[in-house]
């Protein structure tokens, strides 16, 4: 094969194959737009595949698609999103990405027989209570004359084996003969309820209550305006714009 031959054959397939691997999209970029967060095949809790700053690295969703303390996993059962705080593992029920906010309920909740567990949580760097959220009593009965089957109550396994049952009193019940078990958070709107015996205390739980996540805003505003989506460099941690040719730094328009 003559010279000139070799090299037009050499140019020819250097267009056909090079240039597309030179043009092609980030798979950073990529996987974090069009891989969506969710256990087994139900629906995703959220709106989209961008589900910044929540990630899981069995769900593949790579960290770098979120922020590292904002790991999602799934249940025993592959079904439900689930996220630990302050060693309580938590289902996610809905999400508001809009004004960045989950909603959750205790895990246990939702096991056979569990038992809801107090939680003693006014907020961490990554997340703080919702005002939709308010905090309410559990109790127990100390006496064993007073009849509880008129309150809200749950009757359930406690870690001892032994039955156990919570009671919610409402405002114009006297605590007299009931002992304080601990503080479990739930929606405003569930509380109220259960004040006018309109729903269940089991129902009012599972329903679970609002947390707001704390994120920078603005820069993560800056990066989807440029066409970017939101991630994070997956060594340090911090902030990374994944645009279609690369991570940078702010934005899509920045040489980072």
């Amino acid at each position: 094969m003559s010279i000139s031959i070799l090299l037009i054959t050499t140019i020819v397939f250097f267009f056909v194959v090079g240039l597309p691997l030179c043009f092609s999209v980030d798979q950073r970029y990529e996987k974090c737009l069009s891989s969506p967060l969710r256990c087994g095949h139900k629906p995703s809790v959220f709106s989209n595949n961008i589900t910044y700053p929540f990630w899981g690295a069995d769900i593949d969703k790579p960290v770098y698609c979120g922020r590292p303390p904002f790991e999602l996993s799934c249940n025993d059962d592959y079904q439900t999103l689930t996220l630990e705080i302050a060693d309580l593992m938590l289902r996610v029920v809905s999400t508001k990405q809009e004004n960045n906010t989950i909603t959750v309920a205790d895990e246990s909740l939702f096991e056979d027989g569990g038992c809801p567990k107090t939680w003693d949580f006014n907020g961490d760097d990554q997340f703080t209570l919702n005002p939709n959220t308010e905090k309410m009593d559990l109790h127990t009965c100390s006496d064993p004359n007073i009849s509880t089957t008129s309150l809200p109550n749950i009757t359930c396994t406690g870690s001892d084996g032994y039955k156990i049952t919570y009671l919610f009193l409402p405002p114009n019940v006297s605590d007299h003969g009931y002992k304080k078990a601990g503080e479990i958070p739930v929606l405003k709107s569930a509380k109220n309820a259960l004040h006018d015996f309109e729903t269940t205390l089991m129902e009012a739980l599972q329903g679970g209550f609002e947390l707001r996540y704390i994120i920078d805003d603005q820069v993560c505003r800056d990066c989807t305006n440029s066409t970017g989506v939101c991630g994070s460099d997956s060594t340090s941690g911090k902030f990374r714009c994944l645009c279609p040719d690369r991570p940078h730094k702010s934005s899509c328009k920045d040489e980072g």
